[in-house]
């Protein structure tokens, strides 16, 4: 006689079934002891506390930051650069996040936790090699067992999170056109789920891995059915719009450049908003809607950010405020050394020093013209410094 299982009972006997599996999955004698908390998506450039855990997690599970100086194990910095980019596309690869781009984002946040929650297995550097009778075969390797553990592991994980959203759009939709064949699917779904369990009881990863993705995959029909946007179906939507910011801001961007406006910081943000959108792109090809939908939304919000930068951009206007005020401080140095001159004082080289502080003027006011303001900056407090220089020589 079949005994039909409430959905509480039956994540109940799914949660039994998996925290049994995942405490024996395979652990290294290194394994982390201590979680991280991330609050937020981490990226080349950020900063912060939150990054300096993130790279002790990564030396500790042997995916290296360096192995001497700032970023090595026990000297461990809050500055994500290339090196901890580096170190965590290697663990993403090795862990079937994808894509591997360096972007510690919620694919591969849940993928973090999902390992703490199994004691965090280390993969081993060098593949251990065990018997086998078979020599035409290549041998299987302690490296090949878990990375095959933690992807239908993953899968599992998947499946649940995506049964749970069918059966909250189920019961939010009751009355859906669908509704039959979501509830069809739901049950389809966690039949295929626990299919995936017993088989990783058993040992068969593949198949284990294969069965979570059938329940993924009917899950997904039963939220749809039930009126749920797809998270595919999400994730364009995101793209889309982003897009559409971007052509906005880029449509602004001219016109006020059209109009001589400065629009530098407005281009370079726009720049890094199209980065952002290609990156969504390449994410929702590879499948994870997740991180597709996190990117995109990054991406229109600096889209939004490139148009309130316009005539904001460059520094141009401070620059040229310090260039006049650098010309008066000239002009009424120049006054200060004829006067002492004419008093019969020791000018020494003042006048020198102020007729190169001039030359200095004159090449910061080109560098202005040639839209070069940081050049223009540092001749310009070149030139204050030789102002200095000449009424130190009159006093």
């Amino acid at each position: 006689m079949k005994i039909a299982l409430t959905t509480k009972e039956f994540f109940f006997a799914v949660g039994v079934s998996l925290a049994v599996v995942f405490t024996f999955l395979p652990v290294s004698a290194h394994a982390i002891t201590s979680a991280c908390t991330f609050s937020r998506d981490l990226q080349f450039g950020d900063v912060g506390e939150d990054v300096r855990c993130l790279q002790k997690y990564l030396n500790i599970a042997g995916f290296t930051i360096t192995s001497s100086g700032p970023g090595s194990l026990g000297f461990e910095t809050t500055e994500f650069k290339t090196l901890t980019k580096e170190a965590l596309m290697k663990w993403q690869q090795t862990y079937g996040v994808s894509p591997a781009t360096g972007y510690f984002g919620p694919r591969s946040r849940a993928v973090y936790l999902a390992r703490q929650a199994a004691g965090a297995p280390v993969v081993p550097t060098t593949p251990v090699k065990t018997p086998t009778t078979n020599t035409t075969s290549k041998p299987t390797t302690v490296t090949t067992v878990v990375k095959e553990n933690v992807a239908a592991r993953d899968q599992i994980l998947e499946a649940i999170e995506a049964i749970e959203e069918a059966e909250e759009e189920i019961e939010d939709n009751p009355t859906a056109e669908d509704i039959d064949s979501a509830e069809e699917n739901l049950a389809d779904a966690k039949k295929d789920l626990m299919d995936a369990v017993k088989a990783y009881f058993e040992g068969d990863f593949s198949d284990a891995e294969s069965q979570a993705e059938d329940s993924y995959d009917n899950a997904q029909n039963a939220f749809e059915d039930a009126g749920g946007e797809s998270k595919n179906d999400e994730a364009e939507d995101a793209i889309d719009s982003a897009q559409d910011a971007i052509d906005e801001a880029q449509d602004a961007i001219d016109e006020a450049d059209d109009d001589g406006d400065d629009v530098g910081e407005a281009e370079d943000l726009l720049s890094e908003a199209e980065d952002l959108l290609d990156e969504a792109e390449e994410a929702l090809d590879d499948g994870d809607e997740d991180e597709a939908i996190d990117l995109a939304e990054e991406a229109e919000d600096t889209a939004n950010d490139a148009e309130d930068a316009i005539g904001e951009g460059g520094s141009g206007d401070d620059v040229e405020d310090m260039l006049d005020e650098a010309r008066d401080d000239l002009s009424d140095a120049r006054d200060e050394v004829e006067t002492a001159d004419d008093d019969g004082d020791d000018i020494g080289d003042a006048e020198e020093f102020l007729d190169d502080a001039e030359d200095l003027l004159n090449e910061a006011e080109d560098a202005i013209d040639d839209g070069d303001e940081n050049e223009a900056e540092d001749l310009i407090d070149e030139a204050n410094d030789l102002i200095s220089d000449a009424l130190d020589e009159i006093e």
